[in-house]
């Protein structure tokens, strides 16, 4: 149950915020199932906030921080959330549809379950975070930076993933069918159990990159020389 004093204090905007925030320092936000919709949050210090099940739907957090914040099971659908600091943070089982996350920090957040469709992401910062089983499809995900996450079982349909960085990423049962994912980094990556049916891997550097029979590659596309072929079919 969310603390209506820190609910009111945010429908107020980020100054309000931010005066109260220096004269309490330690404080936690309790904003647990508020309904937060739509308001601007721009440049938000909101660090280790309880955000579970809030309703963001669009909200302005652009270059907010939110870095170690519980927003799992929230509703952020198109919310603007542009250059955020969310290292740390919770966003499993949320709904992250359609949501602008163009330069943000998510290094280390847990994305487990969460529906992420149709999001900008371009060059987002996911290092080592958790993506198991989330639904990222039809998202553009140019030169993002995945190095070291786990991407188990997670769905990356149609998704623009162009130049990103995979290095040391772990993807068993991940689904990147029709993905676009050229000029890329898979540099000791595991790929056993990938589905990269109908995906373009052209020009990517699969160098120690780990794969198998349980792997599903584009047919006639040989990761050993990704630089000759593009395969899309």
């Amino acid at each position: 149950m969310a603390n209506q004093e820190h609910v009111e204090l945010l429908r107020r905007g980020a100054d309000a915020l931010s005066a109260w925030r220096e004269e309490h320092p330690e404080v936690p936000l309790d904003l647990e199932g508020a309904d937060l919709s739509g308001l601007d949050l721009a440049d938000a210090k909101i660090r280790s906030a309880n955000l579970k099940n809030t309703n963001l739907s669009g909200t302005v957090l652009s270059r907010a921080s939110l870095a170690q914040a519980d927003l799992s099971g929230a509703n952020l659908e198109q919310t603007d959330l542009g250059k955020a600091a969310l290292a740390g943070a919770n966003l499993s089982a949320a709904n992250l549809t359609n949501v602008n996350f163009f330069w943000a920090d998510l290094k280390g957040a847990n994305l487990q379950g969460a529906l992420v469709r149709h999001c900008r992401m371009n060059r987002v910062n996911l290092i080592g975070a958790d993506l198991t089983g989330a639904d990222f499809s039809q998202s553009n995900m140019i030169e993002a930076d995945l190095r070291n996450a786990n991407m188990s079982g997670a769905r990356f349909q149609s998704t623009n993933m162009n130049g990103v960085d995979l290095s040391r990423a772990f993807m068993l049962g991940a689904d990147f069918t029709l993905a676009m994912i050229r000029d890329s980094v898979w540099i000791v990556a595991d790929l056993r159990g990938a589905n990269f049916q109908q995906a373009s891997l052209h020009r990517s550097d699969f160098t120690m990159a780990k794969w198998d029979e349980t792997t599903t590659f584009p047919k006639g596309f040989d990761p050993a020389k990704p630089e000759y072929l593009d395969v899309s079919n």
